[in-house]
C-alpha cells in the first residue's frame, strides 16, 4: 500500500531519534541508581515532578500536536502564520501565570505530598517547576514542526535534555543529595536549550515568520474549546506515574524510586517503537481523514496496532523471563545493591505487562483525536483513573506491588474500552480479522513465555542472549504459520 510505505519513512526517522533519546534517558537512570540507590533523595526528586508534570498535562501540553495540527489544517495557507503565533503568545502568557502560581504554593505542595525534608524538596522543586514553562513553549513550537512534517529539531530536544541532566548530575555526584540537586539544575538547563532555543530555530527553518502582536482572543477561545476535554480530564495512561508517586509517598523510603527504575526500563520499547509510530504517523493520519480516505485510514491503523502488539509483546515476554537479570545488569552498582535489585525486579515483572496497553494507546487515542473525537478517550480514561484512585486509597496493608498491580490493571481496562468504542466512518475498528490477529498474538506470547522461561544459565548475559534469540525465532515462525491478516512477511506492503 503506497500510503503505508510513505509513512514508514517518517516513522524510521523518528524511531532512530527516539532510540537515541531513550538510550540517553536509560543511561541517566543507570547513573541515578548508581549515585543515589533507593534513597530519600531519589524519592524527593520524583515528588518534585508531581505537580509540574500534572500542570503540563492539565494545560494539554502533551497533546498540543494532537489539537493544533487539525486546527492548522483548517486554516487558509496565508493565515496559518498569524493564527499559530497568536496561539503561541496567548498560551505562553497563560502558562507563565500557572508556573508562577505553582511556585508561590511550593510549601503547601510539599505538605500535600507528605514530604519530610521540606527545605530540600523546595531546592529541587524550584528549577523543576520553571523547567515546565520551557517544556510547554517547546511543545507548541514542536507542534508547528510536526504540522510541517519536520521531525529533526523536535527529536533533538530529549537528547539535549538528557545530556544536560547527566552532565550536571555527574559533576555533582558526591552524594545522593548533591546528585539530585544536579539533576534538577540539569532539567532546567536542558529544557531551555532543547525545548526552547533549538525549537525556535526549528520553527523558523520550517517557515514560521516571527511577528509581534497581541494574541487574538478568538483563536485562543477556539483552541481552548477544542482542548477542553484534554484539559479537564487525565487518563490513567497519562498520570500512572503521578498516581504512584503520590501513593508511594505513603510507603517506606525508596518505594517511589523502585517504581521509577522499573517503569523506565519497561517504557523503552514504548518510547522507541510505539511513541515514534504515533508521533510520526499522526500528521499523515490527519490528512487521510481530512481527505475522506477512510478505508486507507482503517487499514493503516489496524496494521500499526498488530505490528505494535507483536513487536512490543515479544519484548514484554523478554522482560518477564529475565526480570531479575535485567535489573541486576542495568542497575546493580554503587549505591544500588543486591537488595535493591530484588525489590525492583519484583516490581519490574508486574510493570512489564503494561508495555502492551501503553503501546496500543499511542495509536488508539490518536485515532480518536484525528477524527476530532476528544471527549470519549478523556472522559473514559478519567473515570478509570478516579476508580483506580478510590481503589488504591482503600487497599489494606498497601505495598508497592499492590499499587503497581492496580495501575497495570487499570491500563488494560482503559485500553479495552477505547478499542471496543473506536470506529472510523461508522465502522468499528475492531473487526473479525483484527480480533483474530490479536488472539494469534496472545498465542505467540504464551508459547514464547513457557518455552523461554526454562532457559536458565548461570551467566545472565548468556541466558538473556539465548532467550531473545529464541523469542525472535518463535515469533517469526508463528507469524508465518498463523497467517496474520495485517502482517505480511513474505512481500513488501
Amino acid at each position: 500500500m503506497q500510503n503505508y510505505k510513505k509513512v514508514i519513512g517518517s516513522i524510521s526517522i523518528v524511531t532512530v531519534s527516539y532510540l537515541m533519546s531513550r538510550v540517553l534517558g536509560f543511561y541517566r537512570e543507570i547513573m541515578l541508581a548508581k549515585w543515589t540507590g533507593l534513597s530519600e533523595a531519589t524519592d524527593i526528586l520524583d515528588l518534585a515532578f508531581v505537580i509540574p508534570d500534572f500542570l503540563f498535562y492539565l494545560s494539554a501540553g502533551g497533546y498540543l500536536a494532537i489539537t493544533l495540527i487539525p486546527l492548522l489544517n483548517k486554516q487558509q495557507e496565508d493565515k496559518v502564520n498569524k493564527y499559530y503565533l497568536s496561539l503561541l503568545y496567548g498560551l505562553t502568557i497563560i502558562f507563565i501565570i500557572l508556573t508562577l502560581s505553582t511556585y508561590f504554593l511550593r510549601y503547601q505542595i510539599a505538605n500535600f505530598l507528605n514530604v519530610k525534608n521540606i527545605e530540600f524538596f523546595i531546592e529541587i522543586f524550584t528549577p523543576v517547576v520553571f523547567s515546565q514553562l520551557f517544556f510547554f513553549i517547546g511543545a507548541i513550537l514542536m507542534a508547528f514542526q510536526y504540522f510541517k512534517e519536520n521531525f529533526l529539531y523536535p527529536a533533538l530536544a530529549p537528547v539535549i535534555y538528557n545530556c544536560s541532566i547527566i552532565f550536571f548530575g555527574w559533576i555533582n555526584s558526591t552524594s545522593p543529595e548533591e546528585t539530585v540537586k544536579g539533576f534538577a539544575i540539569g532539567t532546567l538547563v536542558g529544557s531551555i536549550l532543547g525545548h526552547l532555543i533549538i525549537q525556535l530555530f526549528g520553527v523558523i527553518k520550517s517557515g514560521l515568520i516571527i511577528q509581534y502582536f497581541l494574541p487574538n482572543v478568538k483563536y485562543l477561545k477556539e483552541y481552548l474549546f477544542i482542548s477542553l476535554p484534554l484539559i479537564v480530564g487525565q487518563s490513567i495512561a497519562v498520570i500512572d506515574e503521578q498516581l504512584f508517586r503520590y501513593f508511594g509517598s505513603l510507603l517506606d523510603t525508596g518505594s517511589i524510586a523502585s517504581f521509577r527504575y522499573a517503569r523506565r526500563i519497561a517504557l523503552l520499547p514504548v518510547g522507541i517503537i510505539a511513541q515514534a509510530i504515533g508521533v510520526a504517523s499522526y500528521p499523515f493520519l490527519s490528512k487521510l481523514f481530512k481527505n475522506n480516505k477512510y478505508d486507507e485510514l482503517k487499514i493503516l491503523v489496524r496494521k500499526q496496532l498488530v505490528y505494535l502488539l507483536v513487536l512490543n509483546g515479544a519484548l514484554m515476554v523478554f522482560g518477564l523471563v529475565n526480570s531479575e537479570s535485567i535489573i541486576k545488569i542495568v542497575y546493580q552498582r554503587g549505591n544500588f545493591t543486591a537488595i535493591e535489585t530484588n525489590t525492583v525486579s519484583s516490581i519490574f515483572f508486574i510493570i512489564c505487562f503494561a508495555i502492551l496497553p501503553w503501546s496500543i494507546n499511542q495509536i488508539l487515542t490518536r485515532t480518536f483525536y484525528v477524527q476530532e473525537e476528544f471527549w470519549f478517550p478523556v472522559v473514559s480514561g478519567t473515570l478509570v483513573t478516579l476508580l483506580t484512585i478510590l481503589y488504591m486509597s482503600q487497599i489494606k496493608n498497601p505495598s508497592t506491588l499492590k499499587f503497581a498491580l492496580a495501575i497495570v490493571f487499570s491500563l488494560y481496562v482503559y485500553t479495552f474500552i477505547l478499542l471496543l468504542k473506536l470506529d472510523i466512518d461508522r465502522e468499528k475498528l475492531l473487526n473479525k480479522e483484527l480480533f483474530n490477529d490479536f488472539i494469534k498474538s496472545l498465542l505467540i506470547f504464551s508459547t514464547s513465555y513457557f518455552t523461554v522461561e526454562k532457559i536458565d544459565f548461570s551467566n545472565e548475559i548468556a541466558s538473556m542472549s539465548l532467550s531473545i534469540l529464541a523469542i525472535a525465532i518463535i515469533v517469526f515462525v508463528l507469524v508465518k504459520l498463523l497467517k496474520f491478516k495485517y502482517i505480511n512477511l513474505s512481500s513488501r506492503e
